[in-house]
């Protein structure tokens, strides 16, 4: 028997992130979740790991990251890339082709693929011996290796086919149709599609969509991601971004009152404020405290975030051009209440990273910025900059950004994937919006 064990393989673009963001895996007995006390020892299956690339792959990477970071113990078992690896696992093994070629078409099985067969259950038992729950992704419902999907069918373990794609090719393999496996579609549209080929009730496949995490994506840095989560603002929905000195000119006190009249109908609200007081304007130091106790006053310490708090004991602010740069990528709206600029450099760095802009309207801005500011009078009061926030938030882009966010962020990918794992682990699968009468297709 052969068992190549491996690291599970975490992108470059990523890994500052993860060494940041990933806790050690406490015990199975740590809390949270759906599952409660205890959580299961997981294996993820698929025919190939990242970094081989593939969609498939991208997910499983996200998943088993995310997973982890809730407190599994997860393993990645593939035939190539970074994980276990079990070589025969791989859909582009030789012995898979010509077992498969041997075959021939509408044929289910052959000599050499139960040979296969024999061989992958012999191998699966070892490495799958301390898990509790499978998780195997396409390796069910698609027929790109025959033996592996029958070994699977034969784990004595509880078993999720996470499903994005099918093809039984007229043929729907004897392992698919496990009584006791829980099928996962990843889409509504692939919850029906499945439904309608396996003869099943569609409440009984759960609907668990594939998950984006805004800060992998943007490839957010270390010193960024971690400003994010100490001051609070990692699940700001939305996040409005003040990138400006903290100066009377800058007339920071609008932005704090605009947002306890936008904290009213939204509660997730956060506002971030990245400049220090002006260095050149020591008696503004005054300014700030005022600030300060402005947003004291209102309530708004775990809502507006000065960066300049996060600064380290010598002084020195905590903010460079690539945490703003970050920044930028991250927020939803930003604010620039200016009674006087000189250029507004803001105005550039917003239409390069496509984040609208709420500003004041004077002349230079309309110079620099051009038709496509959501502006608000000079001599105007925090309702009127609130008012300019929720045009821009309506934007059609701001608006869909946000509803991705909501619907397929991973917060709520995780609830819904542990709500699988429970279903599997310990409960029916069933899909719970389904079983309700939620609106679907």
């Amino acid at each position: 028997m052969s068992i190549v064990m491996m690291s599970v393989y975490i992108p470059p673009l990523l890994s500052s992130i993860d060494k940041m963001r990933l806790e050690a895996v406490p015990s199975r007995r740590a809390s949270g979740g759906p599952i409660g006390v205890l959580k299961p020892r997981l294996a993820i299956l698929h025919y190939s790991a990242a970094p081989v690339v593939g969609g498939v792959e991208t997910v499983i990477d996200a998943q088993a990251r995310h997973l982890r970071r809730a407190g599994y113990d997860v393993r990645v078992v593939a035939g190539r890339g970074g994980a276990t690896i079990v070589p025969e696992m791989d859909s582009r093994h030789p012995e898979v082709q010509q077992a498969i070629k041997e075959a021939g078409p509408g044929c289910p099985t052959n000599p050499a693929l139960e040979r296969l067969q024999r061989r992958l259950e012999e191998k699966l038992r070892a490495v799958l011996a301390d898990r509790d729950l499978v998780i195997a992704h396409n390796v069910m419902t698609m027929p790109f290796n025959p033996a592996l999907t029958a070994a699977v069918g034969e784990i004595s373990k509880p078993l999720i086919a996470w499903t994005h794609d099918f093809d039984f090719a007229g043929h729907i393999p004897t392992a698919t149709c496990r009584a006791d496996m829980t099928f996962v579609a990843i889409s509504r549209t692939r919850q029906q599609e499945l439904a309608r080929a396996l003869g099943l009730p569609r409440e009984t496949i759960r609907y668990v969509p594939n998950g984006v995490d805004r800060f992998d994506l943007a490839g957010l840095g270390k010193r960024t991601l971690e400003l994010l989560r100490s001051t609070g603002l990692e699940d700001a929905d939305p996040l409005l971004l003040v990138p400006q000195r903290v100066t009377p000119r800058k007339r920071i006190e609008l932005v704090i009152d605009a947002a306890h009249e936008l904290a009213q109908d939204l509660p997730n609200l956060g506002v971030v404020i990245t400049g220090p007081p002006d260095p050149h304007q020591p008696w503004v130091d005054g300014y700030a405290d005022g600030l300060l106790e402005r947003r004291r006053g209102l309530g708004l310490e775990g809502v507006v975030r000065f960066l300049f708090e996060s600064g380290a004991a010598a002084g020195e602010h905590p903010v460079g051009s690539c945490e703003v740069a970050d920044l930028y990528r991250v927020s939803d709206v930003a604010v620039m209440p200016s009674e006087s600029e000189g250029f507004g450099l803001p105005i550039l760095e917003t239409a390069l990273t496509r984040v609208p802009l709420v500003c004041t309207d004077i002349p230079v801005l309309r110079e620099v910025g051009g038709e496509s500011l959501h502006t608000f009078p000079a001599d105007s009061g925090p309702t009127d900059v609130a008012d300019a926030v929720r045009r821009a938030l309506a934007t059609p882009a701001v608006r869909r950004r946000r509803e991705v966010l909501s619907t397929y962020g991973w917060p709520g990918v995780l609830e819904k994937t542990e709500a699988a794992l429970q279903a599997a682990w310990q409960g029916p699968a069933i899909d719970a919006d389904l079983a309700s009468g939620a609106a679907a297709l």
